[in-house]
């Protein structure tokens, strides 16, 4: 039963987008036109509770929470959320 629980961790790791708010913001060198990815302080700015990135329009993974729609970049961040809601919800 461990064996498939630790396989089930590391597939959702492996499945996550790779972003990260240290990852969050565009480097130098990105070619012209790139999409930015960035990160905001803002806390009024909508973002994926998993790697933090700013919303995107085009996103189309999402999940119902409580009654609120919450929206991620990628199959990968939604899993993560799933898995432990607890963990990337922050109290005001």
């Amino acid at each position: 039963m461990r064996i498939y629980i630790l396989a089930a961790a590391l597939l959702v790791l492996t499945a996550s987008c790779g972003n990260s708010a240290e990852q969050a913001t565009q480097a130098e060198g990105t070619p012209a036109g790139a999409p930015a990815m960035q990160a905001s302080s803002d806390p009024n700015v909508k973002k994926d509770p998993v790697c933090e990135m700013a919303y995107d329009a085009e996103w189309t993974e999402y999940t119902v929470h409580n009654g609120d729609t919450i929206r991620f970049c990628s199959d990968g961040c939604k899993m993560a959320f799933e898995a432990r809601p607890e963990k990337y919800l922050r109290t005001k």
